[in-house]
This record gives C-alpha cells, sequence and structure tokens, in this order.
C-alpha cells in the first residue's frame, strides 16, 4: 500500500519546486523528503524526480501520482472527519496559519478561548504572509489560516477552499510627534508624497497596498526602509526616521513621540477572514475553532 507521508512529500516537492522547499513547508529534513520520495520509487519502481540544472521536476508519472494523491489526501481527509465526528472531546494537533498582526488581536484571545473549551486540543501557530498561508491551506499544510486582503487587492482564493469575514481593519499613518502633519484629523496619499517610507518587504500584500494607494493618485511612495515587524516600523517613526502605514489590528501601545493620523482618499481597509480547505467542512475540530472565532468576530465588519 502507498506510503501517506511519502505521498505528501512528493505533492509538497510538485508545489514548492524543490526538495529544501518542501522540507521546509512540511517541517521535515530535506534528507527526510528524499528518502520519502525514494520509499515512492521503490513501490512504483519508476524514478518520481529528474534532474534540471540546479533543480528537480517531477517526471510524467511523479506528476501523475501527485495529481491523483492530492484527490486521495482530500477524500481520507473526509473520511478521517466522519470517522471522529462522534468523539465526546476534541484531541489531537490543530494547525493554524496566520498573518503576524492577527496572532497577536485574534490568535492570542482564540487560544485562551480554546484552552477552556476544548482542553485536549493542541493547537499550533505558524506565521505565514496571507498568500502563502492560501497554498498552505490548499495543501495540507495547515487546518486552518487567519488571512487577509486589502479593499483593491482581493486574494486569488481557489474552489477547493472556503473563507469567513471575521473583521474589517484599517490602517494608519503613523508619524513623528513634531511632524508638520501630526495634529491634522486626516491626510491623503498627496500629503505625504515627500516623506520617507518604512514598508513590509516587496511581494507581502501590505507593501502592496501602500504602493497602491500612491499608484491611484499615479505617484509612488519613497520607500526607504523594509522590515516585516510593525514593532521597527513604529521604531523608526518613534525617532523620526520615516513615516509608516501600520493596521490598528494587534498594533502595539505606541510610544509618546509617535501620532496617529487617520488616512483617507482611500481609507486603507483590508478584510479579515479565516480559511479552510472544503474537504476538512465537518471536521469537529475545525468546526469547533471556526465557532470559537465567530463568537469572538460576531459582526464580520
Amino acid at each position: 500500500m502507498i506510503d501517506i507521508a511519502a505521498l505528501r512529500s512528493l505533492i509538497a516537492v510538485r508545489d514548492h519546486g524543490s526538495i529544501v522547499a518542501a522540507a521546509t513547508a512540511l517541517d521535515f529534513t530535506p534528507s527526510a523528503i528524499s528518502q520519502q520520495i525514494k520509499k515512492l520509487e521503490r513501490q512504483s519502481r519508476s524514478p518520481m524526480l529528474e534532474r534540471v540544472g540546479r533543480g528537480v521536476i517531477l517526471t510524467e508519472r511523479g506528476r501523475l501520482l501527485a495529481d491523483r494523491g492530492s484527490t486521495l489526501l482530500a477524500d481520507l481527509e473526509q473520511v478521517e472527519n466522519i470517522a471522529v465526528g462522534g468523539a465526546e472531546e476534541l484531541r489531537g494537533t490543530f494547525r493554524i496559519a496566520s498573518f503576524s498582526t492577527a496572532s497577536r488581536g485574534v490568535a492570542a484571545p482564540l487560544l485562551a478561548r480554546l484552552r477552556a473549551s476544548a482542553p485536549g486540543l493542541d493547537v499550533t501557530i505558524v506565521e505565514s504572509d496571507p498568500r502563502e498561508s492560501v497554498t498552505l491551506i490548499e495543501r495540507g499544510g495547515a487546518d486552518l489560516a487567519l488571512i487577509h486582503d486589502w479593499n483593491t487587492i482581493p486574494l486569488d482564493i481557489p474552489p477547493t477552499l472556503e473563507r469567513h469575514q471575521l473583521l474589517v481593519d484599517v490602517a494608519d499613518v503613523l508619524l513623528p510627534w513634531d511632524h508638520r502633519l501630526a495634529l491634522s484629523e486626516s491626510v491623503t496619499p498627496r500629503d505625504l508624497l515627500d516623506e520617507r517610507w518604512v514598508a513590509t518587504p516587496a511581494g507581502t500584500i501590505c507593501h502592496e497596498w501602500l504602493v497602491q494607494m500612491f499608484a491611484m493618485h499615479d505617484e509612488r511612495p519613497d520607500i526607504r526602509y523594509f522590515d516585516g515587524s510593525y514593532s521597527t516600523h513604529i521604531s523608526m517613526v518613534e525617532h523620526g526616521v520615516a513615516v509608516a502605514l501600520v493596521p490598528r489590528l494587534g498594533r502595539e501601545p505606541l510610544p509618546p513621540r509617535v501620532r496617529v493620523v487617520p488616512v483617507v482618499d482611500p481609507t486603507p481597509r483590508r478584510r479579515v477572514a479565516s480559511l479552510w480547505r472544503v474537504a476538512s467542512r465537518d471536521n469537529p475540530a475545525r468546526q469547533h475553532v471556526q465557532r470559537e472565532l465567530e463568537e469572538l468576530h460576531p459582526d464580520g465588519a
């Protein structure tokens, strides 16, 4: 019988493009992934991978096995959901992927509730950019994700996944206390054309939104500093070297030398949602975690 762990390894290589990337996604070592692939090759008596330059791609048989295997794993997940559907106490591991501010503003209170309502459930959280979380959920690397997309940059959600909006978050511009606009009721991107910005790394959704916010006015922000931590952004604003666009969700207490000013034309809004596989719709643990999320955020706005 085919080994399920080996099949997951093959699918991960297909989805992430290399043995090293697959190992990172599955929290294995590259050696362990290679051994799993070799196990499949021994069972099938056919190679699963072929080298292309310094990388690898799946052979035709490997590609067919990974494609069919993805369907098999989804069916297996549904069977497991049925098997544990009558269990009185939720047990086992439940994996959540979350972006950083949701880990502070949503996941932290969620964990407190789950500790009381499902003490047998071992919940783990890994930080992940929303786009990465979509792939992680789709490929079985996590059971539920907390994701966001901005009002003008929607995430591409495949039909194999379901999403539920939890809340709408707003971002403000943070300015040094003595900035010329620090006492303004609001600012527009045009007011901030001459500023130096600190932003999240290029390729992240938050970075793209900042760029697009200015592009709506046919301008481009002067981004000088790149860092994935909003704590770093706040520190740079406090020291007067940059301004920053920082969401309210999970925002830490600000130093007295930092001022918050709302942004208009447009107002930066992002939709925060939970995401899971359609195949896990009847999973009791997933249903319980989702109910707790909806009780924390009953309005979805």
